[in-house]
């Protein structure tokens, strides 16, 4: 198959399989329980705590391991001290994993949401300004995707970021499109908090994400879900000293170790390759499959063509071709597996790093044959 859906889940490479595998028989062979395997399972999680730190340049202690981009953004959105009127900032490109979150607070806890309206092909200085037009004393805090999962639209997270500074508004950021597709450092963005996946462009096992929180932002988020890691010290008389300033108080209780070696392998692989060998060679292979696209007729790519807004997501439309049956025929006629997007309505391609300029042609070429077929009359 020529396989273009890395936005949504990237195929393991042989290397994480077998880190899976590995775990899952030691695990088995020596008793899941025994000293030794949990021991092991807690060098695994620190091993892959540091992995991460070290892929976005962050400390360790800032980094808690989760199961999805979505538990991350929960985790932050609900356990910050809201009162009734304060803003939340995001747009209308954005994921239901920030939406629907964001709404829910609005009904739970009189929080507003303030919606700015982008188009899929919005340049950073309009981005920008808009952003400054909506923000108001009232504003506590903006949240949005890093890169925008319909489109490909990469946000002007920095120059946003530099409108909030020293207005007590926090950033948080959806950073599902991010790691294992374009080069991350905490430090440079700025943000105060980032949920990330391990599946998608890291190409790590479903069930492995990671959550950023700044280190001066950890006492502010109280976590919803208690588990062990809870509590300095308590006892059965009702004394309970709770844990506030480290990340593991966000630990509730069993995870996988095997899916944890998966994902620490993921990281470990993506780092021999080098981020920026990763983003460029994206970059480079999307710019190949935009330009194949808009030459031909009926066909119109709605992610951004050129500049700092670009990624490795390809969005376009084909005339008289609804997005869901072009991903349908595709896949069926041709093994190539791409996806369909709600808003703005289209054809989502992840052209990553490993896909090759003849599965380009192979996917142009599909395109080309659905944009010349006889359309049904209405």
């Amino acid at each position: 198959m020529a396989y273009f859906n890395t936005g949504w889940e990237g195929p393991s490479p042989v290397p994480v399989i077998e880190a899976i595998k590995e775990r899952l028989e030691y695990e088995s062979y020596n008793g899941p329980s025994s000293p030794e395997v949990l021991e092991s399972a807690e060098s695994i999680a620190r091993q892959a705590k540091e992995a991460v730190a070290k892929l976005v340049n962050a400390s360790p202690d800032e980094i808690a391991l989760t199961e999805n981009t979505t538990e991350g953004l929960n985790v932050v959105l609900n356990g910050l001290p809201w009162m009734a009127g304060d803003e939340i900032v995001t747009c209308n490109l954005e994921h239901p994993s920030v939406l629907l979150p964001s709404y829910n607070l609005q009904q739970r806890a009189g929080v507003k949401v303030k919606v700015v309206i982008l188009s899929s092909n919005s340049t950073h200085d309009e981005i920008v300004s808009k952003f400054e037009e909506a923000l108001t004393p009232k504003t506590r805090m903006v949240f949005l995707s890093h890169i925008e999962y319909s489109c490909g639209l990469r946000m002007p997270i920095k120059r946003i970021r530099r409108l909030t500074q020293g207005r007590g508004i926090w950033m948080l950021l959806d950073g599902a499109q991010g790691p294992g597709h374009v080069r991350l450092d905490m430090r440079d963005i700025g943000c105060d908090f980032y949920s990330m996946p391990g599946h998608k462009w890291l190409l790590g096992p479903d069930g492995t994400g990671a959550l950023y929180i700044r280190k001066e932002m950890l006492e502010q988020v109280r976590p919803v879900r208690v588990g062990y890691r809870f509590a300095k010290s308590f006892d059965q008389a009702g004394n309970f000293v709770p844990l506030t300033d480290s990340i593991d108080k966000f630990r509730v209780s069993t995870t996988s170790a095997p899916l944890r070696a998966g994902h620490l392998e993921a990281v470990r692989f993506h780092q021999r390759i080098g981020s920026d060998t990763v983003e460029q060679r994206s970059l480079a292979q999307a710019a190949r499959l935009k330009t194949a696209l808009s030459a031909i007729p009926g066909v119109r790519v709605t992610s951004p063509l050129e500049g700092p807004e670009c990624t490795g997501l390809v969005t376009f439309t084909i005339e008289g071709v609804a997005p869901a049956d072009a991903v349908a025929a595709m896949w069926k006629t041709q093994r190539i597996l791409t996806r369909a997007v709600a808003f703005p309505s289209g054809i989502r391609a992840s052209v990553a790093f490993f896909n090759t300029d003849d599965e380009i042609a192979r996917l142009a070429e599909a395109v080309r044959g659905l944009a010349k077929a006889p359309k049904p009359r209405a």
